[in-house]
């Protein structure tokens, strides 16, 4: 029960996902998860961080359900610790986004988009790259809706 280990775990469990070993990852981030649990509490941005990886490692796998539970878990963590405009928290907000766009959701999508977007106009005004990601990922899900004249507005 030491941070230094479930560290170390969370960075062997990014390197087998990025191997494409999935279930492996996703069976060392939940070590690291509880790891984190008892030493740091339930209201630290590390565990907001492990848990959004952990439910990026469970979207990989096409957990749905996982992976959008462990997203928000990140998400209310890090709206608690660290206010709703904080970079990591509308970060967190696209991530969910294109979760919702991964699984045809695309009213969800644009909706954690568009959040994002303001989010990210707030925080780095209208030209910053952040903005322009947000913009960009509209028009794909109004695109993937067949939604054209929306996608070429944005």
């Amino acid at each position: 029960m030491n941070p230094e280990v479930a560290n170390c775990i969370t960075k062997m469990a990014n390197i087998q996902y990025k191997m494409g070993d999935y279930l492996q990852a996703i069976e060392l981030q939940t070590k690291s998860v509880i790891i984190q649990e008892k030493i740091l509490g339930y209201d630290d941005p590390q565990l907001a961080y492990s848990y959004s990886n952990l439910g990026l490692y469970y979207h990989q796998c096409r957990y749905w359900s996982k992976g959008f539970e462990y997203l928000n878990r990140a998400k209310s963590i890090l709206q608690v610790v660290s206010g709703d405009d904080h970079p990591d928290t509308t970060s967190v907000i696209l991530n969910l986004g294109l979760m919702y766009q991964d699984c045809d959701q695309f009213g969800a999508a644009i909706s954690c988009f568009t959040e994002s977007l303001y989010r990210n106009i707030s925080l780095y005004g209208d030209t910053h790259f952040q903005v322009v990601q947000c913009y960009q990922a509209i028009a794909q899900a109004y695109y993937h809706q067949e939604n054209f004249r929306m996608a070429l507005e944005y």
